[in-house]
């Protein structure tokens, strides 16, 4: 996928201890920043001081799903280890329920994902049934083969672990980008899944047919064959069939309950049954959106509004091989559409986040962390009640990825439309993954990722990947003492925007695809400005690839070179051949993306330098001529 624009989703497994106190870790707290997320429109900052806030536990492997349980704890998914983990809400105290053997996980997107408590567990009805949905590699590690399943499993009390595990459905798309996951038990005793279209017609996966608007055909249900359900929402009975009232779609009835999604992460039902979906945009345009059951919600075809604006649908498999995505412009060989160009019956999202112009300048300002997009990871309707968070009352509450901040969406009273812009609440610089509140309303309760980019809170930049509480629950107790957690600074039009600085960045930038780009630094010396030559000097050089290859490459080849999900580098003889690392630093290799409409030659040059003469390697120069005969 493509967007017009003015130059181009962990630790080790570790034994879980029950632990006698409430973690001893700081949130990383100021009033005093001097810099946050960049947005396109102003965004009113909550009173934080209304809030005390701790760390309630570290350590955690990706969180990914948190359910407050029928025994007043914390459940909640582990992403990467595959283990579903109850958490004491008071002394953070974490018990190991279930290791998931089976699981598979990648850098972002695979893994163990979401999951759902069935509302009479622990009420001795014999429904203690937890629910997950997670990844499986029916491949080989060296050509994986991913599905998605969802697998009911029982609570047995005694043993207090999760047992007896029962396949409701497998065989569902997955691959190694844009799986969503989202698992909900609905108020009307059905389950509800949803699934990205696994990046397909998109950076790493660029020749890959987008099927988010495909449609299955009968034969297709009759047969179990779900490769349909790629981008979807899926609406199924308990024990995973097909429920009699589902919508019938183009003639076919399936568990499909509307299509057209790029990666809807959050999905949650309001007191009225209202179900509300945040999904992932590219590069503009995350979506709110109300799920109407058959409801065609326009992806790939249309991002945010039909408004022709900061996005074009370019069918990259469907375009002739011989074509490069850097190519610009675009020869009419390769298809290319207009959002108002879509014919289908689209639902409009209740917003979008964030409508801008053409001549934004989409990836220009600190890479992808800047764009005018949020990174909604998921979403939790909130009702304040009497003694509630008054502030938040009938509400969305929207944690995001990108901003280290939770989104106040307010709505109207029937909860049918937004309510103006939200309000950005409780901001740190991590990466927000989930959000719960307790049953008194009063306490909220936020998962962060591991590790990954976000918005710098401290200093100078705009783009981190220095984390300040990874892999953890991060408590908020409204009314208390003890709070003064800074929020979004004035000022965030990116025109007012100082320049970002480079750090370690996670797998990918999600709105392109690609490795994230280093923010570019003001100060480039001489090597850089002139070129650089087989008789430029190697240390010089390899000096200034090192922070570019922390920013773009190590989270998948590692620090040291040492490989991970990328290739190992460290003593790597094919490294000798000057040529194929440009290349495949421009073009890619395998599962590694492209991204020379990313990098400049230059970039590329001090990144693969760094790369040839370390970890054991001793192959000298990668010149900018080198970088260029590759383009």
């Amino acid at each position: 996928m493509a967007t017009r624009q003015t130059g181009r989703e962990g630790r080790a497994p570790i034994a879980k201890v029950l632990m006698g106190g409430a973690v001893a870790a700081a949130l990383m707290l100021s009033t005093s920043m001097v810099a946050a997320q960049v947005t396109p429109v102003e965004i009113e900052s909550g009173d934080n001081s209304l809030f005390s806030s701790r760390v309630l536990t570290t350590g955690l492997s990706n969180p990914w799903a948190m359910r407050w349980g029928p025994d007043d704890m914390i459940w909640l998914t582990e992403r990467t280890s595959g283990e579903v983990t109850r958490v004491d809400p008071t002394t953070g105290a974490q018990q190991l329920l279930l290791t998931l053997e089976d699981v598979y996980t990648g850098p972002q997107h695979e893994g163990l994902l979401g999951m759902a408590l069935h509302p009479e567990l622990l009420e001795g009805t014999g429904n203690d049934y937890v629910y997950i949905g997670y990844t499986i590699n029916n491949g080989t590690a060296e050509e994986p083969d991913p599905s998605a399943q969802i697998v009911r499993y029982t609570y047995d009390e005694s043993l207090q672990q999760l047992v007896e595990p029962t396949i409701l459905i497998e065989g569902m798309p997955a691959w190694n980008d844009h799986n969503a996951g989202r698992v909900v038990f609905g108020p009307d005793d059905k389950l509800y899944y949803s699934i990205g279209e696994q990046g397909h017609n998109f950076g790493r996966n660029l020749r890959l047919p987008n099927l988010a608007q495909a449609l299955p055909t009968q034969d297709e249900v009759d047969s179990a064959d779900w490769h349909t359900y790629s981008g979807k929402i899926l609406r199924l009975n308990l024990d995973g069939s097909i429920p009699e009232d589902n919508p019938e779609i183009d003639g076919v009835r399936s568990h499909i309950l509307s299509y057209g999604h790029r990666n809807p992460q959050g999905i949650d039902f309001g007191p009225d049954g209202t179900l509300y979906e945040t999904e992932h945009g590219p590069a503009s345009g995350d979506e709110l959106n109300i799920i109407e059951p058959g409801g065609n919600y326009g992806w790939p075809n249309v991002s945010g509004y039909i408004d022709d604006q900061a996005y074009t649908y370019i069918n990259w498999s469907e375009a002739p091989e011989d074509v490069d995505q850097n190519t610009d412009p675009l020869p009419e060989s390769v298809p290319q559409f207009e959002e108002s160009e879509f014919e289908g019956d689209m639902i409009d999202p209740l917003a979008a986040y964030w409508v801008v112009e053409d001549d934004y300048p989409i990836g220009e300002i600190c890479g992808y962390i800047c764009d005018p997009t949020i990174a909604p990871s998921s979403v939790h309707y909130y009702d304040a009640g009497e003694d509630g968070i008054t502030e938040w009352d009938n509400s969305l509450l929207i944690p995001t990825l990108k901003h280290g901040t939770l989104y106040v969406q307010a709505l109207s009273e029937d909860g049918t439309e937004a309510d103006g812009l939200p309000t950005a609440w409780l901001s740190t610089q991590n990466r927000y993954r989930d959000v719960i509140v307790s049953p008194d309303g009063r306490t909220v309760f936020i998962a962060t990722d591991a590790f990954g980019s976000a918005a710098q809170k401290f200093g100078e930049g705009l783009n981190t990947s220095v984390l300040h509480n990874p892999g953890s629950i991060l408590m908020f107790t409204y009314g208390e003492e003890g709070g003064g957690l800074g929020g979004v600074v004035e000022g965030n039009d990116f025109n007012a925007s100082p320049q970002a600085e480079a750090g370690p960045a996670e797998f990918e930038d999600p709105n392109t695809g690609n490795e994230p780009a280093p923010a570019e630094d003001d100060s480039v010396d001489e090597a850089a400005a002139t070129g650089i030559t087989s008789e430029s000097d190697v240390a010089e050089v390899a000096a200034l690839g090192a922070p570019k290859f922390a920013a773009t490459c190590a989270s998948c080849h590692g620090a040291g070179g040492q490989g991970g999900a990328g290739a190992v580098l460290a003593g790597n003889g094919e490294l000798a051949d000057a040529g194929f690392v440009a290349e495949t630093l421009i073009h890619g290799f395998g599962y590694m993306p492209a991204f020379g409409n990313q990098l400049s030659d230059e970039d590329i040059a001090q990144i693969g330098t760094y790369i040839r003469n370390s970890w054991g390697n001793d192959f000298g120069i990668l010149t900018t001529e080198e970088v260029e005969a590759a383009r």
